[in-house]
C-alpha cells in the first residue's frame, strides 16, 4: 500500500530565501492600434481585457470598460491607469475603486467632467507579486499532493498518516471468520464483518473493511479493484465447495471540508496474508421416492414437475433440486392419490479429502480445511505404508467432530486394511471406520507387514 501524504496548515512549504517586495511593479502596459477589442496577455503577467467600443490608435479611446486580470501564480496589489496628459490615478472615483485592486472590479473609460466616452488611457501599471501561489492540491483517490515550484527554495514535511488498526477484545484483533453451514446462492453473509478500531473518543472507524472472494486456485491477493466494502455472501457461488475471502482495511480520509491530520486521516492497511478459507454447502438435494405398492411414480401412474417443469424420475429418484423450489406430484388420470407423504431424509454428511503424496520422508504432515494427517511412516512412491511401528493421526484442526473416516489404498498393493487398528469407532474390514465422534483418530498397524494407504476422507458435523 503506498503511504498518504499530509499537509499542516501551513502547507509544510516555508520560504528560505528569495522573498519578493509586496507590491513590486511587474509591468507597464502600453496601449496600441492594433489591440483595440477582446482580451491580450501581457509579459505572462496580467490579461487586459476591452468591452465596449474603443477606436484609438496610440490610446485607448472611446466608451467602455478595461479589466486587468494576474495569469496563474501572480497576485495583483494595484492598478494604475495613466491619460495622454496626467497621472489619473487619483483624479477621479473610478480610478480610486481599482487602486485597491479587485478582480471583480473593471476600469471605466470617463472624461474629466464624469462623462463617459472620450477620456483616453495610454498605459497601464501592474503592481504586486509574481510569485505563483504556493499551495497543495490533495487528491484523495490517489493520495498525492502537488504544488508548482515557486521563484526560491521551499521545506517540505509529509506527515505518513497512522496504519488503520482492528479493533481487539483482550487484545485479538476483531478480524472476519468464516461462517459455516452456508447454501450456495443464499444471500446469506459466509463471513463475520470485521470491526475497525475507533478514531480516539469519537464513534467514527479509522477506516472500512474491503473484501475479495476468490476459487482457492488464487495464490495471491487480488487487485484492489476487485475488493468491495460488501460483505460477501453465498449469492454468487453457485455449487459447493471452498472460496477464500481475501480482506483488508481501506483507512478513513479527511473528512470532507477539514484538512488532513494524523488524527482524522489513516493509511491502508496490508491485505491480509492468509485469506479466509469458506465452505459453502450444496443447495441441491435429492428425492427418494417410496411407494406403497409396486405401482411406482416412474411407472407411469404420475406426473412431477419442478419449478413449473416436468422432471423426470429414475429409479425411483430425482437427483439435485435446488432448495427452495416448487415440487408438484400430480396422479395421472384413471389414478387418485389418498394422500402424499414427505419425510425428511438422512441429511448428507460433510467430508473432506486429503491425498497422501509427495516424496520420501520420515515425518510428514498433509493438512486440509478442517483437518490434517500426520504420520511417522514412509511414504514410498507417494503412499502412507503403515506398519507395527509407524502411526498416522487424524486430527481436527478446528474443533470438527469426526464420525466416519474412509481410507483409499494403493492399487496393486498391500489392501490389508483389515491389519489396523484405531483408536476409536467401529472398524468395518474393509476400508471404513464408523462413528468415530471424536476430534482426534489414531490409525496404527498390528503387523510388520506394510499397508500401503493413497489417502483418507473425513466425514464431519
Amino acid at each position: 500500500m503506498k503511504h498518504k501524504i499530509l499537509m499542516t496548515l501551513a502547507l509544510l512549504l516555508t520560504a528560505v530565501t528569495g522573498a519578493w517586495a509586496d507590491g513590486t511593479l511587474l509591468t507597464t502596459i502600453t496601449a496600441s492600434a492594433d489591440f483595440q477589442s477582446g482580451s491580450k496577455t501581457f509579459d505572462n503577467i496580467a490579461t487586459v481585457t476591452l468591452d465596449g467600443n474603443f477606436f484609438g490608435t496610440s490610446d485607448w479611446a472611446g466608451n467602455g470598460t478595461i479589466k486587468v486580470t494576474p495569469v496563474a501564480g501572480v497576485t495583483i496589489t494595484s492598478v494604475k491607469f495613466f491619460s495622454n496628459s496626467s497621472n489619473i490615478e487619483d483624479t477621479a472615483d473610478p480610478f480610486q475603486a481599482v487602486q485597491a485592486y479587485d478582480s471583480n472590479v473593471s476600469h471605466e473609460i470617463y472624461d474629466v467632467d464624469g462623462v463617459k466616452g472620450d477620456y483616453p488611457v495610454i498605459k497601464i501599471e501592474v503592481y504586486g507579486t509574481a510569485e505563483p501561489a504556493l499551495t497543495v492540491e490533495w487528491n484523495p483517490a490517489t493520495k498525492t499532493g502537488n504544488f508548482v515550484m515557486p521563484a526560491y527554495d521551499v521545506e517540505l514535511t509529509p506527515i505518513y498518516a497512522p496504519v488503520a488498526q482492528w479493533a481487539k477484545v483482550e487484545n485479538v484483533d476483531q478480524l472476519p471468520t468464516a461462517i459455516e453451514g452456508i447454501y450456495a446462492e443464499s444471500t446469506d453473509a459466509i463471513v463475520t464483518a470485521g470491526t475497525v478500531a475507533k478514531i480516539g473518543e469519537t464513534e467514527n472507524p479509522q477506516g472500512i473493511v474491503m473484501y475479495a472472494v476468490t476459487s482457492t486456485n488464487q495464490a495471491t491477493a487480488p487487485a484492489l479493484d476487485a475488493f468491495s466494502a460488501d460483505v460477501p455472501t453465498a449469492e454468487n457461488i453457485t455449487a459447493a465447495g471452498d472460496v477464500l475471502v481475501w480482506y483488508y482495511i481501506k483507512g478513513a480520509d479527511a473528512p470532507e471540508g477539514e484538512k488532513a491530520t494524523a488524527e482524522n486521516t489513516f493509511n491502508d492497511s496490508e491485505i491480509c496474508a492468509e485469506p479466509i478459507k469458506v465452505t459453502v454447502l450444496s443447495n441441491k438435494f435429492d428425492i427418494q421416492f417410496k411407494a406403497a405398492n409396486d405401482n411406482t411414480i416412474d411407472a407411469g401412474k404420475a406426473t412431477v414437475t419442478v419449478g413449473g417443469t416436468a422432471a423426470t424420475v429414475t429409479d425411483g429418484k430425482l437427483e439435485g433440486v435446488k432448495m427452495g423450489t416448487e415440487v408438484k406430484v400430480t396422479a395421472k388420470d384413471g389414478y387418485k392419490f389418498r394422500k402424499v407423504e414427505v419425510k425428511k431424509g438422512a441429511k448428507a454428511d460433510l467430508s473432506e479429502t486429503i491425498t497422501f503424496s509427495g516424496g520420501k520422508n520420515a515425518n510428514y504432515t498433509y493438512t486440509g480445511t478442517h483437518f490434517s494427517a500426520t504420520g511417522e511412516a514412509d511414504p514410498t512412491d507417494g503412499t502412507f505404508e503403515l506398519n507395527k511401528w509407524s502411526s498416522v493421526t487424524i486430527n481436527a484442526t478446528d474443533g470438527k467432530t469426526i464420525t466416519k473416516v474412509v481410507f483409499s489404498y494403493r492399487e496393486n498393493g498391500n489392501n490389508d486394511l483389515d491389519l489396523l487398528s484405531f483408536s476409536s469407532g467401529t472398524f468395518d474390514g474393509i476400508d471404513t471406520v464408523n462413528d468415530v465422534n471424536a476430534t482426534t483418530l489414531i490409525v496404527t498397524s498390528t503387523t510388520v507387514g506394510a499397508t500401503k494407504l493413497n489417502g483418507v476422507t473425513i466425514y464431519y458435523k
